[in-house]
C-alpha cells in the first residue's frame, strides 16, 4: 500500500477517449487537489507514461488505437524492463460490469476496478484507500 500524506497532490494520468467522462474525472480529481494529465487512447497513455512520472493512472478499457487492457499490459512490460521496484497503480474505469470483465482487468495488470457510471465518492474512496490507507 502506498500510504502517503493525504495533503500530497497526486499526479494522475486519465486515459479516456470520451470527453464527458474525462471532464467528469477531471472535476473529481481537481476537487481532491490532484494534478491531471490526459490521453485520449491507450497508445498515447503508454507514451505519456514513458515520458512522465505519475502517481496513478485511470484507464478506460474500450478505446480506439489501443485498448486499456493492451495499454496496461504494455505499461507493466515497460516497468519490468526498467526494473521499477514499485509499479504505478492503474485503476480500470469501464462500463463493462461483469465479473469476468473485472478478472480480465486484473489479469492485464490493473490494480483496481470501477464501473461507469460511478459517483464521485466512489473514486474518492478508492484513491483514499489505495494511497492513504482509509
Amino acid at each position: 500500500m502506498n500510504k502517503t500524506n493525504k495533503n500530497r497532490k497526486l499526479k494522475v494520468l486519465v486515459v479516456e477517449d470520451n470527453t464527458l467522462n474525462a471532464k467528469f474525472a477531471n472535476a473529481i480529481l481537481k476537487r481532491m487537489g490532484h494534478e491531471i494529465d490526459f490521453a485520449h487512447n491507450g497508445k498515447i497513455g503508454v507514451e505519456k507514461f514513458l515520458e512522465n512520472n505519475y502517481d496513478l493512472i485511470l484507464m478506460d478499457i474500450q478505446m480506439p488505437v489501443m485498448s486499456g487492457l493492451d495499454a496496461t499490459a504494455e505499461i507493466r512490460k515497460y516497468e519490468k524492463q526498467l526494473g521499477v521496484k514499485k509499479r504505478i497503480p492503474i485503476f480500470a474505469i469501464t462500463a463493462y460490469a461483469m465479473e469476468h470483465d473485472r478478472d480480465n482487468c486484473i489479469a492485464a495488470g490493473m490494480d483496481e476496478y470501477l464501473t461507469k457510471p460511478y459517483r464521485p465518492v466512489q473514486l474518492e474512496k478508492l484513491i483514499n484507500r489505495v494511497f492513504y490507507g482509509e
